[in-house]
């Protein structure tokens, strides 16, 4: 298990949770689905505050009421988009801005989803390890066949990630800057939460128990 470090030693390093999405093919507020005795957006949650980066910022939309209760008590900042329905694009900025705000210093932002559940700490250190002493302006995740999210940036791209909006999401920064790219493969990113045979299945290789995850 990852100890947990003072994180007053990388002031440098922000987290923004994009879980503004509608759940649309669930059915129902994924965020909420309990894995164990937490949700998968507290399970996203607990995996950011257990690194040593700060602050933490949850990106609200969809189903705000329902969800925003079972953040309470956890050292998180909030933000709601209220344009969540355009797409990913305009989350990034809101929480990337809101960030900015309470971190004016910042100089790197790693991004993360809600809806991958076999995301762990040791993925997102590995991640800001390999920026090599931050000569490397972004790092990003490789999964099937594919690089995206949880990925850091530098503050050198904050300006493409504030002008991202609709349907735009990080991976047309990854693309644009991917020459620029270190890559950290995460194979069990593949794996994301959308529709309840995802879930099912999710569940029935995993029993359910937070242990296993």
């Amino acid at each position: 298990m990852l100890m947990k470090k003072d994180h007053a030693a990388y002031p440098s390093t922000g987290i923004v949770i994009l879980a503004a999405g509608a759940s649309t093919r669930m059915g129902q507020p994924k965020q909420l689905l309990q894995v164990g005795e937490e949700s998968l957006l507290q399970r996203a949650v607990r995996i950011a505050l257990s690194t040593p980066y700060r602050p933490v910022v949850v990106v609200l939309g969809a189903n705000r009421e329902q969800i925003e209760p079972s953040l309470q008590g956890l050292e998180v900042l909030r933000v709601y988009n209220p344009d969540w329905a355009t797409g990913m694009g305009g989350s990034i900025a809101t929480g990337l801005a809101h960030l900015l705000q309470q971190a004016p210093a910042l100089q790197q932002v790693l991004i993360l989803v809600g809806d991958q559940p076999l995301l762990d700490s040791a993925h997102l250190l590995t991640l800001v390890n390999a920026t090599n002493n931050g000569t490397c302006p972004m790092v990003v995740s490789r999964y099937a066949n594919t690089t995206g999210v949880p990925a850091l940036f530098d503050q050198s791209l904050f300006a493409d990630l504030l002008a991202l909006h609709g349907a735009q999401g990080a991976k047309s920064v990854i693309q644009k800057h991917v020459d620029q790219a270190a890559i950290v493969d995460f194979a069990a990113g593949a794996l994301d939460i959308d529709t309840p045979e995802e879930w099912a299945t999710f569940l029935a290789k995993n029993h359910a128990k937070k242990e296993d995850l």
